[in-house]
Parts: C-alpha cells; structure tokens; sequence
C-alpha cells in the first residue's frame, strides 16, 4: 500500500510540475507581449486605427471574453480531454503574440478576443487540475508551485522585453518583429510537457482513494500523540477535507462538469456566507494584476519617458511574487489567514501611497539625481506590489481548494469570472473616465483594505482555530 501510495505521490508531483512549467511558458509568451502594447501603439499613433488606448480596449475585450468563456471551460476540458484542451488554450492565447507582426485595430480587438478565450480555459483547467492532483498535505505546496511558476513566466517575457529594447526610446518596427517572434516561441514551447501529464481524473472515487492512502501513510510517519481520526473509512473511501465526501460514480462526475452544472454551482456557492466574504478578496485580486500590469508601469513609463521602465517593473514585480509565494506557503499553515490578509493590506495600501508621491513628485523632476533615484524607489515599490499580488492569490487558491474541494470547477470558475470582472472596471475607469492616477491608487487601497476585512469575518478551520 505504501508503494502504491508513493508511485500516486510520484505522478502528482510529476503533473503539478509539468503544469506548472506549461503555465510558465505561457505566460513568458503572452505576457512578454501584452506588456508593451500600450507603448508600441502609442509610437505608432494614428496607424492602422492605432492608439495607446487600443490596448486597454484590448484588455477589456480579453477579460469579457474570460467572463463568457470560464463557466465553458470545464465542459471543454471533459470533451476535448486535458491535453487537446490545454494545447488549444495555447494555441489562442499566441494569438497575442502573432498580432505584433502586423497590428490593426480591428486585428487586435479579434487577437485579444481569441486570447480571453484561450485564458479562461487555460486559468480555470490549470488551477482545478493543479487542485486534483493535490492531497490535504500538498495543497498549499502545490498551490505556491503553480503561482511561482506563473511568476517565473512573468518574468521570463519581461526578460526578453528588456533585453529587445533597454537601450531605446521607442520601440521600432524591428524590435516589434523582434518581440513578436521571442513571444510566439515561448507559447510554443510550452505545448511538448502537456504530452507527458495524465489526464485530469473525471472518477472521484478514485482521487477520494488516493487521499485516503496518503492520509493514512501521513498517519503511520506521525507520532501516535499527533495523529488524527478519519471522518469515515468506507470502501471508496472519504476523507476529511473541510467536509465530509461521499463517493461519486464516473457519470455523476462527467454530469457536475457540464455547463449547466458548472453554473449551478456557482451560484451554490454564491448562496454559501464564505463564498460572499470570499468576493471582495477575489475583487482585490484584479486591483493586484492591473496594479502590477499595466496600469502602474504605463504611468511610470508615461511620466518618464522611458519604454525600458515597463519592463523592468514587471521584472521586479514577478520577483517580488515569486517572494510572495514562497513566503505565503512557508506560513499559510501556520498563521491564520485573517492576519496574513491584515499584511498584505497594509503593505499594498503603503506602496500605492508612495507610488503616488514618486509618479507626481519625482520622476519628472528636474534634478537628475533625484529622478534616478526615484526610478529605482518605483522598481522597489514594484516588488512590494508584486509580494501583494501573488500573496492573495495563493491565500485565495488555497481558501477555494479547502472550502471547495468537490466543487473545485465552478470555485475556480467564480474566481477567473470575478477576477476579470474587476480587471475590466479598473480598465474601464482608466479609459473612459481619465481620472488622475492618485484617485485610482486611492480606490486600490480601499479595495485592499476591504478585502483584509472579509478575511477577518471568515472562519477557517485549518487556520483559525
């Protein structure tokens, strides 16, 4: 039982990593490209229907499409199976990338399009496969896994964003073609690892099993004072993990994950009080994203006039994420999540404030110096907002995995349809209301705040004893 338990270990391990490093490379892709959009479209000011505006049109149309396409997702993935599933969300999220050889207004809007589709189903299949291929024990190490490994791919397409055009003051056709073609290989590369993961299991009976023999190897490994009892042991086998499972056939199980299914259990789990403490959280979760990109490092680009800065702030922020991570699954187990959330409040609300001084006081400056420096306190701050954003992502995913373990697609779904709605306000405000960037860091930090405040009126078992 012991080896049969190990080899299961051994496989889950093995997909959360493959996973993980198929998200990293998207990611390297897609993000790589996205991140400087605005500045080449505002270069090329008046081309083809182009401006730095389309960009942001481009981001609401995305995160529409993610809204529309989530609760599609799971279905999806039960018909075409993981691998096709996850091959083909590849292939729409590229889209992005290709566009840049040759951008018109209406291409873009048609390649954003395709590309929210192409994140709704990766987002969504990737999260609630990384969720079923975890045990109680794994789920926040594999939760940090997966975040740091879409942190790494952050980092990796501003990497190759930087290296193309630090030494510029605007990006020329050239150095787009250039981009374009880094960014369209990295989404190619991440298709290969998908060849080698097990399809997500759609018998639950089979994963309840599994948990049980972890659980009991866990048990045998611990000292008899520290060991716990199970809620029940029948033949399939369920486990405690924050509710009681009941075994679940094949078809019961292909049924949940229908649309209809899908969206039921949404809106289940919409009438649950955790799941309404849960929303703001999940709200603060797009001030996070569009903090981090690309409402912040457009301003401190705009203000100082420099295309290499965008860049670099995203650089700095996936550091400060790929912190974030390891610290929040160092100390999720061990520190309730009210008070982490008090944290990351507090920090965030700390670096919208000086973000604010540093864009209207010190990158337009006339001392040479003092801009400088304040180039480098942006690039700091960057890192203390990307800490932020990937500190209430793993906080969220692992709060969804242990109140929603069954329900895990229509949690996952809720999750990416708020996530987006709230991205597409922040970027609807920006563009249709002009509004001066110390109101939107103002608004940031009361979403923040708000969100610290339903961690506090939530219960956690695990965490808040």
């Amino acid at each position: 039982a012991v080896v049969s338990t190990q080899s299961t270990g051994d496989k889950r391990v093995v997909n959360v990593l493959l996973n993980g490093l198929g998200v990293m490379m998207v990611y390297a892709g897609m993000f790589g490209a996205v991140m400087v959009m605005p500045t080449i479209f505002k270069d090329m000011q008046g081309e083809r229907g182009l401006s730095q505006n389309t960009a942001f049109y481009g981001y609401i149309i995305s995160n529409s499409a993610v809204v529309i396409f989530a609760p599609l997702t799971p279905t999806l993935s039960r018909v075409l199976g993981t691998r096709t599933a996850v091959i083909l969300s590849v292939v729409l999220c590229g889209t992005i990338d290709n566009v840049l050889f040759y951008p018109t207004d209406y291409l873009v809007y048609t390649a954003f399009l395709l590309n929210g589709a192409g994140c709704a189903l990766l987002r969504v299949s990737s999260l609630a496969y990384m969720t079923k291929n975890s045990t109680r024990q794994t789920l926040s190490r594999n939760n940090s896994i997966h975040w740091m490994m879409l942190t790494l791919g952050l980092m990796l397409g501003n990497l190759i964003v930087m290296l193309v055009d630090i030494t510029i003051s605007e990006i020329d056709d050239d150095k787009r073609y250039t981009i374009a073609i880094a960014t369209s290989t990295m989404c190619v590369l991440a298709i290969p690892g998908y060849f080698f993961t097990k399809n997500i299991p759609d018998n639950y009976d089979d994963i309840m099993a599994d948990q049980v023999r972890d659980q009991i190897e866990e048990e045998i490994r611990s000292p008899p004072n520290e060991r716990t009892s199970f809620t029940s042991f029948p033949h399939h086998g369920s486990v405690s993990l924050g509710s009681e499972l009941d075994p679940v056939t094949e078809e019961e199980a292909r049924e949940e994950r229908s649309v209809g299914r899908i969206l039921t259990g949404m809106y289940r789990i919409l009438q649950q009080n955790e799941s309404m403490w849960l929303l703001m959280p999940m709200f603060a979760a797009g001030v996070y994203s569009t903090a981090s990109f690309p409402i912040i490092p457009t301003a401190v680009c705009n203000q100082a006039k420099k295309p290499w800065l965008i860049s670099a702030f995203g650089i700095m922020a996936g550091m400060g994420q790929l912190v974030g991570a390891f610290l929040i699954g160092r100390a999720i187990d061990r520190v309730s999540l009210r008070k982490l959330a008090s944290v990351i409040s507090g920090l965030a609300v700390l670096s919208f404030a000086l973000v604010a001084l540093i864009v209207e006081m010190g990158l337009s400056s006339r001392w040479y110096q003092w801009r400088n420096f304040s180039q480098g306190l942006v690039l700091v701050l960057a890192f203390f907002i990307g800490t932020c954003d990937m500190a209430n992502n793993v906080c969220l995913s692992v709060a969804i995995g242990r109140l929603y373990n069954r329900q895990s697609d229509p949690a996952f779904s809720l999750f990416i349809t708020v996530l987006s709605l709230s991205m597409i306000t922040w970027y609807m405000f920006v563009t249709l209301t002009h509004s001066h960037f110390y109101i939107i860091l103002i608004l940031y930090s009361i979403v923040s705040v708000a969100a610290a405040f339903s961690y506090a009126c939530m219960e956690f078992e695990s965490t808040d004893q």
